[in-house]
Formats: C-alpha cells, sequence, structure tokens
C-alpha cells in the first residue's frame, strides 16, 4: 500500500493531535477555564488553575503555555475549580467616547487593550443611558488605547450615536472565578487588565470535600448562529409596559412560546430612544404567559420603567451555579461584571444571587460534571427541549444523569430520585476523574463530551435526543 507524505497541515488533521505539555503537572483540584461564547466574540485563550499559586494560560492556535501572576489563594485539592464568565469585566462610567472616568481595576498599558490574545482587541460595550443620552447600545473592539486607569480608548468603527457624560461602559472581556478550598477562598482574574481581585464573600458557600463542577448561565451564551447580546430569539420591539411588565409583540419570534418557559431568565433593555435612562436595565423573569403577546413580570420594579416601544431580548441570568460533593446544597452567585460581589445563595438560604436551587436528591460524589445546553439551535417544536435544562453527571461509580429545569427551579423527577432515562445507559460508570467539555460552536449545539474517569475513553452525550455514545480512544503517546 502507497504511503501518502502530502498532507496539509491545517486540512488534514487527524482525530487527536498531540499538544504541548502544561508547564505543571495537572493534581487533584486542577481544572481548566475557557470562554465558549458564539463566533468572534470568543475569548482565544484556555486558563489553568493548577495550584494555589498557579494559574496557566494556553494559546490553541499556538499551541504553547505560559504562566502567570500568583493568584495568592489558600489551600488546593478536591474541590478546588475555575470557571469563565464572559459577560464579566471592567464597567462604569464613560466622559465621552473614548474616555473612562470609572477607575479600571489595574492599571493598563499602551495598546493593552488591543490584542486579548489573537491580535484582535477586546469588545467593550457603550450604554447610552445619560439624561440626554442616545438610548442606544453598541459594541466595538478596542483598536489602541493610551495607558493607566483611566484611559482614553480607540475604537474599530464609528458609533452611530455620540457618548454622553454618564453614559456607561462594559468590557466584555471575561472573568475566570478561581475557588480554593482553604475556608472556600474566592477571587477572580480579570482577563482585561491581568489583575486579581482580592478575596470575594463566601457566605453561604459550602466548604468543599471532594469533586465541584461550575457553570454560568451566561447572559453571552446565545444559541448556535446568533451573535452574544442577541439573546435566545434575538432583539424584539414591547408593545407595553409598566413598572413591573413588558408586553412583547404577538408577531415576533416569542409568539410560539409557552407559560413561563424563560422564567428564571432574564430580561435587557437594549434600546429605548423614548425613555433613554431605562436602556442597559437587567430584572429577572418571575413569570410570563404564554404568546400572542407574551407579558413578561419581572421579579422587582424597574428603576425606570421603559418607554412602550422600548428594545429588549431574554437571555441567560448571569450566576454562577456550583455543585459539589458530600452536601446536596446547590449554590449560586451572581458573577456578571456590571454585579457587585455579593453572597451565595441556596434552596434554604437567600444570598445576593438571582437563582435559589433546591437541593439535589442525593449528594453528589467524585466525577460530578455539569453542563449548559445553551448553544441547540433546533429545539424540538414540541417543546421536549428546552434551554432552561441543566445536565448534571452525579459522578461516585454511576451512570446517573439527572436534569436541573431553571424555568421552574426544580430537578427532573425520574427513576432513582431525580435521575431521567437516556439512550445506552447503565454501563458506563462515572467516578473520580471524569470531566467534560460542551460544544455549543459546531453540530447544532447538541453535545457534551466526556472524559470516563480520567482514562483514555471518552463518550458524548446528546442533550436534545438524551443519548450517550461512544465517541474516542485516546492513544498516549
Amino acid at each position: 500500500m502507497a504511503t501518502t507524505y502530502n498532507f496539509k497541515t491545517l486540512h488534514d488533521l487527524p482525530e487527536w493531535v498531540p499538544a504541548a505539555n502544561s508547564i505543571n503537572t495537572s493534581t487533584s483540584g486542577a481544572s481548566l477555564a475557557y470562554d465558549i461564547r458564539e463566533g468572534t466574540d470568543r475569548h482565544p485563550l484556555i486558563y489553568q488553575y493548577s495550584s494555589t499559586t498557579t494559574l496557566n494560560v494556553y494559546n490553541p492556535y499556538t499551541d504553547e503555555w505560559f504562566g502567570l501572576a500568583s493568584p495568592g489563594l489558600g489551600g488546593f485539592g478536591a474541590g478546588a475549580g475555575c470557571v469563565f464568565v464572559s459577560s464579566a469585566g471592567p464597567n462604569g462610567a464613560t466622559t465621552t467616547s473614548v474616555v473612562l472616568s470609572t477607575a479600571l481595576p489595574a492599571s493598563v498599558g499602551v495598546n493593552q487593550l488591543a490584542n486579548r490574545g489573537d491580535g484582535v482587541g477586546f469588545k467593550i460595550r457603550i450604554i447610552g443611558n445619560s439624561s440626554g443620552g442616545s438610548g442606544k447600545i453598541e459594541e466595538r473592539f478596542i483598536i489602541g488605547n493610551t495607558g493607566g486607569t483611566t484611559p482614553t480608548l480607540y475604537l474599530d468603527s464609528a458609533m452611530s450615536f455620540t457618548p454622553q457624560s454618564g453614559d456607561h461602559y462594559e468590557f466584555l472581556s471575561g472573568r475566570v472565578f478561581l475557588f480554593s478550598t482553604a475556608s472556600t477562598v474566592l477571587k477572580y482574574y480579570d482577563v482585561a487588565t491581568n489583575s486579581y481581585s482580592s478575596a470575594l464573600t463566601v457566605t453561604n458557600l459550602t466548604t468543599p470535600s471532594t469533586d465541584t463542577s461550575l457553570i454560568v448561565l451566561d447572559e453571552l451564551y446565545t444559541p448556535l448562529g446568533k451573535a452574544p447580546g442577541t439573546g435566545f430569539f434575538g432583539v424584539r420591539t414591547a408593545s407595553g409596559t409598566t413598572s413591573t411588565t413588558l408586553t412583547g409583540t404577538s408577531a415576533a419570534a416569542d409568539a410560539s412560546l409557552v407559560s413561563n418557559e424563560y422564567a428564571n431568565f432574564q430580561i435587557r433593555i437594549v434600546e429605548d430612544t423614548g425613555t433613554p435612562t431605562s436602556v442597559g436595565q437587567r430584572r429577572k423573569i418571575s413569570s410570563h404567559t404564554a404568546a400572542n403577546p407574551t407579558v413578561y413580570t419581572i421579579s422587582s420594579a424597574w428603576s425606570v420603567t421603559p418607554s412602550s416601544s422600548a428594545k429588549y431580548v431574554i437571555e441567560g441570568i448571569g450566576d454562577i451555579i456550583c455543585m459539589t460533593g458530600a452536601t446536596t446544597l446547590v449554590h449560586t452567585y451572581a458573577a456578571g461584571g456590571f454585579r457587585a460581589d455579593g453572597s451565595w445563595s441556596t434552596g434554604s438560604t437567600s444570598g445576593s444571587a438571582s437563582l435559589q436551587i433546591p437541593a439535589k436528591a442525593a449528594n453528589t460524589a467524585g466525577g460530578v460534571s455539569m453542563v449548559w445546553g445553551f448553544g441547540l439551535n433546533a429545539l424540538d417544536t414540541n417543546k421536549n427541549t428546552r434551554y432552561s435544562a441543566v445536565y448534571m453527571i452525579r459522578g461516585g461509580s454511576a451512570a446517573t444523569i439527572d436534569t436541573l429545569d431553571i424555568a421552574t427551579l426544580s430537578w427532573t423527577t425520574g427513576v432513582g430520585g431525580q435521575a431521567i432515562v437516556y439512550g445506552n445507559s447503565g454501563g458506563v460508570l462515572f467516578n473520580t476523574g471524569t470531566c467534560v467539555a460542551y460544544d455549543p460552536n459546531t453540530n447544532e449545539g447538541r453535545y457534551l463530551y466526556i472524559n470516563i474517569s480520567g482514562g483514555q475513553r471518552f463518550c458524548r452525550f446528546d442533550l436534545k435526543t438524551r443519548v450517550l455514545l461512544p465517541w474516542n480512544f485516546y492513544r498516549q503517546l
């Protein structure tokens, strides 16, 4: 048989490609954090948290690592973890279209904000919500900046409006939240400014004793093919508002909604030229009616009631969900960069987070892993599959997969307590070392890829049809 030598480097890729070794040995508690939002907004680098003093960064385009400054956290081991929050970043007020008046968390160097790791600048969102402002929101990539904590920013293209003094900004650059095992120490690494926060509040958070799994219901996570910031069914125009409601338009895509399908999600005002000071407001949806038209009731009154023709999106609420072994409690934390640091919430305690999720039917154990299937772009019309489903592999050498419904804040009842029935179940047992990666950006956003118990075997779970399939075998070199 003839041997082929003329492989094309970027086209003829094998199933597995050997990658550069990490610069640190992974130990119990080591984890990766990365951005999974749609399209070119996605941050290109991957972060590895591997000890109290070690946060590494990996460039998948060039296949190389290096270490960042020490996070200075406490104890490290089983139960430590990290998660990338895409919508988190510096935020505050502007004085003009390019000058920040609210200081960044740390001083930045000249043009530092114009390269996030792939030669593309960080994205900034300008909110025209000052008195006399435009009532619009626009996003631009940064192509240059002066140094300091209140730099002048240069954008890749002109905006359609001139921001006024007092308009607000939000960096959509991301933060890596880092969980220690020493008295549950929590910090974040701010990507844009290359700086760490001080220790964040951990009130109501249980100290982990075995594996921890973390996900974030990020507002920038959208279905495959929809741009971050446009929510689950695009920008829509209201047909009426009150201090505690917003009514949609029957002709819009929300006309097919069933009652409370997006309860506990977030509604955000993205344009309001009639009442500019309402723009940028976010509220949790406490309930909503079915379609034609849908009336959304919010959990707390608007600070400024939007005009009856304001534009809005429906998106993730921005909370981190934390599940850790040896407890049935589910912890939530409001992590979006526009929120102040606050305490954790559980089903039995009311902290600063938006969601209070009831306890699980049973403790999780080694190998617990979670995923939110936001990337699905072809839901079945009978609503069996919804964006409100969070899937949890329970771990502990069991085949159990549970589902949490964000809309009802309840666990699905099925066999074995809250376990679901899924195709090809029973033979694959998930134990310590199990880890997962969700791909929302290809294959209709359907697949969760699972490394089984830290070994060489991989499977994948179809989030739409709930079928487990063999996937690949990693041949160690």
